[in-house]
């Protein structure tokens, strides 16, 4: 007796449901064709058309089907496979076709990873174009995904190490009669030249080296084999340092492209103290679309923000209005950038949450003739000496204030210094950044800015929210910068052609957006308090 087999054949009847599915995927289809994409997947086809074989899969139906499980899956590549299979929806994009993931994984490296941002910018435009969007305000913001790479393969820069190493060696070379002059590190090539050239002096048959327990050997042998340990040393050295390039100090041996940096929670332990394979993983994010992205190995976001404006300049052909940010990009040179192609200037310094609670108000005020402190002092500038003090930064001006022993707010002023009985203060400025904080800080307090302020947590935040948790993505599962930008690329692409599909039910694009009300005044900082005057008692 059978009773989980059967023999009966079955028809699938979808119920009416589906019918408005497929009317989404119609308009999804339809919306690929109109974008312009297909172009680049034809002069990729193109360029391909003298390989010998079988026909292939459709590439345009397998880009539609690519795009689509992102947005709506995990989307690795098994999984778009076992949609291709079982998921009606990709069904119908695919035609019945059931392509496996290797095929999925050699079309994704050889049509889409070397033109990922003309896909992503190509598809990104038409979105603009089709709602009516206008980019003015880019909210920028960056998290950390962590990389395909085994946690404990990590791999140090070895700068003291190969620092310390170099003086071995250029105290082995006086020794053997060589003279380096260059107080640059020496190189491996160098080296190398210098032992040939040593080999062919003494006569040392390298081949045949005596060595062993009560074996005599010349003091030329014994330099040569210990000036042969530092090549190797050397070498060593200098290729982990190739790895690690100049903006970075570690890298992962299963991940080369992976930077050593600190999650906000361990995938282990879950608490926040080990260092994680790791991309930093930046986005620029406008109407809640995703006009550009951007993979980078900075474990802060200082030095990613200029790049990034870059490349959307790049495919764009113009700025945003305002860029809008939080204190991780305050820096100098960030302003300046914003300045030089008048960009509007949202951008949160790095004192902004002192000075908004209170905590750390600001002390020191520029403007075009000097800089004045709380107590309405005009600053004098003094040049720096070597004695005293040096200059931090190149921009930087020294100035003193004077009349402290009367200031109402020296227990503010100087609080943390240890000249606190002193009659001046001595401060290292930088006045043009000062005036760039200023405007930053103008902006950022008006009403325009109070409503971009509010808005950046549901724009960009928001974002990322949606993309770690609705869509359940945290770990990278591709290796090497670029696969994992063009990995990155599908999934902020999966994020707008999700809410693309939202519209398409709703006949509205979902902005979420608070708008300002019009009796909304500026904001202010909160009052600096004076000191209190204690008035002594006589004792009578």
């Amino acid at each position: 007796m059978e009773y989980f087999t059967t023999k009966r054949p079955i028809f699938l009847v979808l119920p009416d449901k589906y019918n408005g599915e497929f009317d989404k995927i119609d308009k999804f289809l339809n919306f690929l064709e109109e974008s312009g994409v297909w172009k680049i997947i034809k002069s990729v086809k193109l360029k391909r058309n003298e390989c010998k074989g079988r026909k292939g899969y459709d590439p345009y139906k397998l880009l539609a089907a690519i795009v689509y499980c992102f947005a709506k899956f995990k989307a690795s590549l098994r999984d778009i496979e076992d949609k291709c299979i079982y998921d009606v929806r990709v069904l119908y994009i695919m035609e019945g076709k059931i392509p496996d993931h290797s095929t999925i994984g050699d079309f994704i490296n050889d049509y889409i990873v070397p033109y990922q941002y003309e896909i992503f910018t190509t598809i990104v435009k038409h979105i603009i174009k089709k709602l009516n969007l206008i980019i003015e305000d880019a909210y920028v913001d960056g998290s950390k995904f962590e990389a395909n790479a085994n946690k404990y393969k990590f791999v140090w820069k070895p700068t003291k190490f190969h620092q310390k190493l170099d003086i071995k060696i250029k105290s082995l070379l006086e020794e053997m009669r060589y003279k380096f002059k260059n107080n640059d590190l020496i190189k491996a090539y160098e080296l190398n030249t210098i032992l040939k050239d040593y080999v062919d002096k003494n006569s040392i048959d390298i081949n045949n080296l005596p060595g062993g327990k009560g074996v005599r050997t010349t003091k030329e042998i014994k330099n040569y084999k210990q000036a042969y340990k530092h090549l190797i040393k050397l070498l060593e050295y200098e290729e982990k340092e190739k790895n690690c390039g100049d903006n970075r100090n570690s890298y992962f041996k299963t991940d080369k492209d992976a930077t050593a940096m600190m999650l906000k929670e361990d995938y282990y332990s879950k608490l926040s103290h080990d260092f994680h394979a790791a991309y930093n993983v930046q986005v620029l994010v406008s109407n809640l679309l995703i006009v550009m992205y951007g993979v980078y190995q900075d474990r802060t976001d200082y030095h990613t923000f200029i790049p990034l404006y870059d490349k959307y300049y790049k495919y764009y052909g113009s700025y945003p209005t305002n860029a809008v940010g939080d204190s991780g990009y305050g820096i100098y040179p960030n302003y300046k950038y914003l300045r030089e192609h008048n960009i509007g200037n949202y951008l949160k310094f790095q004192q902004w949450s002192g000075e908004s609670s209170g905590k750390r108000p600001q002390l020191f005020y520029t403007f075009t003739d000097g800089v004045m402190c709380l107590n309405t002092v005009i600053g004098k500038e003094i040049p720096f000496k070597n004695n005293s003090s040096h200059q931090k930064n190149k921009d930087t001006k020294l100035y003193i204030f004077e009349g402290c022993s009367n200031c109402k707010y020296s227990h503010i002023c100087k609080k943390n210094l240890k000249n606190k009985e002193e009659n001046f203060r001595k401060v290292e400025l930088n006045p043009d950044y000062e005036l760039l904080k200023e405007e930053a800080r103008n902006n950022l307090l008006s009403p325009k800015g109070i409503e971009i302020r509010i808005n950046r947590s549901i724009q960009v935040e928001g974002t990322f929210g949606q993309i770690k948790n609705n869509m359940n993505y945290e770990i990278i599962q591709r290796r090497g910068l670029e696969r994992v930008s063009c990995e990155i690329m599908l999934k902020c692409l999966g994020v707008n052609i999700r809410r693309l599909l939202d519209s398409f039910e709703d006949n509205k694009f979902k902005h979420n957006c608070w708008n300002v009300p019009d009796d909304l005044h500026k904001e202010t900082f909160p009052y600096v308090k004076q000191k209190k005057e204690t008035v002594k008692k006589s004792i009578t």
